[in-house]
């Protein structure tokens, strides 16, 4: 999650990598201070006025015993409260009648058995928890872990038991603003964050691969969309989808291994905020602004209906790992 808000905040031009400096925006008045924080005390100090917004996990405000007002539900960061264990008698969510559950989420974890009937001995709140069960301090633990990636360390010995509940970033609200400066800032910030929290969650994938390859290509991801796929000559085809932007080159590199071409990664554009409208500049953004298939004669991808020619000024950027596999 912390890895998320910080690429977040450098795609709005508020981090501190050299990728935020190229995104800075020009904002009017004073300044923004950006600050890290416990994610567990994030809620807390909003909730007291110390800070006008923050960006934080939503499993972290669900679990807070205090109120804080969610001003922007974000795409990015998606985490779960999982159960594992690595006891033997302990195969599923219903052996947990009687025993010890450490998380570093205690409130998530007591609701949620007492939900599905389950009475845990003991919910201990622990965190770091990966080796409660281990040092025998916990017969389970119910830790926070990135549903995309494999588990790492002592939790690859563990048993997934079950879900206790998924999330993602959030931006919360804290102090009001007194003065329009400040008012002004806190509405260009929550636009930027609006923004680059819902364009940089997916990207658009294009790649050229043999026919007989379209289906495993397309196994890899679990596109919102359907993909699409235009038939070329010599028994080759172009394949669009939607992939998850984390994911992004892991995919590619398969790609590549599996034999595929022209691998194009393009990133859709927030035509909402801090971006020209699309009467202002004539591009588009989304898969309308992708190019035609590859392999077509130039006359017949020009006289496509509703397909346009490729434009030098699209928004595409290459994978590096491309050219080593062409």
């Amino acid at each position: 999650m912390a890895d998320a808000a910080r690429s977040l905040l450098d795609a709005t031009g508020y981090g501190t990598s050299p990728a935020s400096l190229l995104a800075a925006p020009a904002l009017l008045g004073a300044p923004v201070k950006v600050f890290a924080l416990p994610e567990r005390d994030i809620p807390m100090y909003a909730a007291e006025g110390g800070l006008h917004l923050a960006v934080t996990g939503s499993l972290s405000v669900d679990e807070a015993s205090v109120s804080v007002p969610v001003a922007l539900e974000l795409d990015v960061g998606a985490h779960e409260l999982t159960l594992f264990s690595s006891e033997p008698r302990v195969r599923t969510e219903g052996d947990l009648h009687g025993a010890r559950v450490a998380t570093p989420l205690p409130n998530l974890v007591r609701r949620h058995l007492a939900t599905a009937t389950i009475a845990a001995r003991r919910v201990v709140p622990l965190d770091p928890v990966e080796h409660a069960v281990v040092l025998g301090i916990a017969d389970a633990v119910a830790a926070v872990v990135d549903c995309r990636t494999d588990l790492s360390g002592p939790m690859r010995a563990m048993r997934r038991l079950g879900t206790v509940r998924t999330g993602h970033l959030v931006v919360v609200e804290g102090r009001a603003p007194r003065d329009d400066v400040t008012r002004l800032v806190r509405t260009q910030v929550l636009a930027r964050l609006r923004a680059a929290g819902t364009a940089s969650a997916t990207a658009l994938l294009q790649y050229d691969c043999p026919s007989g390859l379209v289906e495993q290509t397309t196994g890899l991801v679990d596109p919102g969309r359907p993909p699409e796929v235009h038939p070329l000559t010599s028994g080759w085809s172009t394949v669009r989808l939607s992939v998850e932007r984390d994911r992004t080159e892991g995919i590619v590199e398969r790609l590549l291994d599996l034999g595929c071409r022209e691998v194009i990664t393009f990133v859709p554009r927030d035509h909402r905020v801090g971006h020209r409208t699309h009467g202002e500049g004539g591009r588009g953004s989304g898969a309308e602004s992708l190019p035609s298939p590859r392999g077509l004669p130039p006359e017949v991808a020009e006289a496509a209906p509703g397909r346009p020619a490729v434009r030098p000024d699209r928004a595409w950027t290459r994978s590096p790992s491309a050219a080593r596999g062409r």
